[in-house]
């Protein structure tokens, strides 16, 4: 059952950067691309991934360090024991011609997706980006077969996945849009998608803790729907209704701060992906 919980080692870790790793496991559950899973790091806390890869028997889960949980994850080493429980959520749908986005910690969730068609041999185009190059994980896998955008310009485009999405969508060719990243950039892809008739699956981040669908924390304003049971992937019938997008996102208590937007949130600082 997903909601139980079992421990297993770091099989190996693989650094992307200082702050940037990839953590292998046994795989021992079926995962659709898009779904997570919860990883408990004992004596820390516990917050859900993206699963960033399934291949030769094992799972990969790729983390940034942007708060307490995935900072104290770069000191894990092989060997050590976590908890994993899963796999939760809807997944997309590896159909093509599909047009694959990831756009800062969404890079690592669409890397499964991108792999399985690749593998699949279903047509897709991928851009990524980031801020800088270093925030690009498997870069140096992408040169070449992947649009890459860098903010300060240190690898590919310079500039936002926004700034290159118009002229690829206006190539034409492609079934469906499928995007990872930032509230602001999939609200972006989102409006892009629909000024051209395009279908479009988007991975949103809210406040997961129980992954069943029981506590509400991560249920989406106005649409109720839950992102760790409906989500985290949605498509544009499931949007309808919704009355939170773009707005700060419930933090650990339950209540929506009034300072921050949901644009603002990266990569869901000690939220979803911790």
């Amino acid at each position: 059952m997903p909601a139980e919980m079992t421990t297993q080692p770091v099989l190996s870790v693989l650094e992307h950067g200082e702050s940037l790793k990839s953590f292998y496991f046994q795989q021992r559950f079926a995962v659709e691309p898009g779904q997570f899973v919860l990883l408990w790091l004992p004596g820390v806390d516990e917050k859900p991934f993206s699963v960033s890869d399934i291949a030769d028997g094992r799972m990969e889960i790729t983390v940034k360090a942007v708060g307490p949980m995935t900072r104290a994850m770069m000191a894990v080493s092989p060997g050590q024991r976590i908890g994993i429980r899963g796999p939760f959520g809807r997944g997309f749908s590896p159909v093509g011609p599909a047009l694959v986005i990831g756009g800062g910690c969404g890079a690592a969730a669409v890397r499964y997706l991108a792999r399985r068609l690749q593998r699949d041999h279903v047509a897709c185009n991928v851009v990524l980006g980031a801020r800088t190059a270093a925030d690009i994980p498997f870069r140096d896998e992408y040169a070449g077969s992947a649009t890459l955008v860098t903010e300060d310009g240190s690898i590919g485009h310079a500039g936002r996945v926004t700034d290159v999405l118009p002229d690829m969508l206006a190539q034409g060719g492609y079934r469906r849009a499928c995007a990872a990243g930032p509230e602001g950039m999939l609200l972006a892809v989102r409006a892009l998608c629909e000024a051209r008739g395009l279908d479009y699956e988007l991975s949103f981040e809210r406040y997961m803790k129980c992954g069943v669908g029981i506590c509400g924390h991560c249920a989406m304003d106005g649409s109720g729907l839950r992102m760790c049971v409906e989500g985290p992937v949605l498509g544009p019938r499931d949007l309808l209704g919704a009355t939170d997008l773009g707005r700060a996102h419930r933090d650990a208590t339950g209540a929506r701060p009034a300072s921050a937007t949901g644009a603002d949130q990266l990569c869901g600082v000690d939220g979803p992906k911790g």
